[in-house]
């Protein structure tokens, strides 16, 4: 509809004789860059249901889905960035010319885009293009004002921050993720979780063999116990033989039982498993059940100092 009242709108120009020749003049010049084979910009005006109306040179023009700067495999996907596109300038050649009507078809189809290289833990903004019941497609071309072209890529629901996130999420809808590189399929995939990119980066792995301060979580609904590192990483506390004396584990399991939530303590950070994404912690719990000392990290304390004091009060105590 809005094509033909373009076409409707030139043919009346054209039965104008001050403008006939402005416009033929226009053509003109149109076809004379056609034959010169030059690169012309061209701006997007509105989408139609196999391409955009577009401008180039001042006169109206029509670009087919397939011969865009970047291609799709599915027409929705224009559909869904279109109000994105709208005003937004890309480089064509002229394919073709007829007057009656005057009807122009350009060709997006040549080189144009700036190189860019997308960095690994970096976060972008895109444009969801789809939604399956495992995911959302994301274009992070619209992070480049697609001056780029596109980027599309896979962030699976597991990937969200959180669950509500994807299940409210529409096509359309602006988003910002996290590049994870390619996938073994050479896909190009995303995450919302920054904990990928700290584990990939060796940040958790640096509390190996110091003493930090442990938060407790716990939903009282479950009764569910979590031990938080550093305000985010996972951590698992296990009564082990070999980490606890006899005296120690007897103790080990109330103590453990009477953790609040919100309360801090302080453990050893013995080891890490970066599959799982979880620190491993043995709990000074000498100090915390015997001192009381929930802040020794705070007052500077490590760890080695915290032996020689245990060892002190365990030679005072015999």
């Amino acid at each position: 509809m809005i094509w033909d009242n373009l076409i409707n709108g030139i043919k009346g120009l054209f039965s104008r004789p001050e403008k006939k020749e402005w416009l033929e003049k226009l053509v003109e010049t149109l076809e004379n860059k056609k034959k010169d084979n030059i690169s012309l910009p061209f701006k997007i005006v509105d989408i139609k249901e196999r391409g955009f109306t577009v401008k180039v040179s001042g006169l109206y023009a029509f670009i087919a889905f397939n011969h865009m700067p970047w291609k799709y495999n599915d027409i929705e996907y224009w559909i869904a960035i279109q109000p994105k596109l709208t005003n937004k300038t890309f480089f064509c050649k002229i394919h073709k010319i007829s007057k009656d009507p005057l009807s122009i078809i350009i060709n997006g189809e040549i080189p144009q885009f700036k190189k860019v290289e997308l960095e690994i833990g970096n976060e972008y903004n895109g444009l969801i293009i789809k939604k399956s019941n495992y995911g959302v497609f994301v274009d992070i071309g619209y992070n480049f004002d697609w001056k780029c072209g596109s980027f599309v890529g896979l962030l699976h629901m597991s990937q969200f921050e959180r669950k509500e996130s994807f299940l409210n999420c529409s096509i359309g809808d602006e988003i910002t993720i996290i590049s994870q590189g390619l996938n073994e399929n050479g896909q190009l995939v995303f995450s919302q979780d920054h904990q990928i990119n700290d584990w990939k980066n060796k940040k958790p792995q640096k509390f190996i063999g110091q003493i930090v301060l442990v938060r407790i979580t716990r939903k009282t609904e479950e009764n569910n116990l979590s031990f938080i590192v550093d305000g985010k990483y996972k951590g698992i506390i296990a009564n082990s033989k070999v980490d606890y004396t006899p005296a120690i584990r007897r103790k080990f399991k109330e103590a453990k039982n009477n953790l609040k939530d919100g309360e801090t303590i302080n453990c050893e950070v013995i080891s890490c498993d970066e599959k799982r994404r979880v620190l491993n912690l043995k709990w000074i719990i000498e100090f915390d059940i015997h001192f009381g000392m929930r802040n020794t990290i705070e007052n500077g304390l490590d760890y080695h100092t915290l032996q020689k004091l245990l060892s002190i009060r365990n030679e005072t105590e015999s």
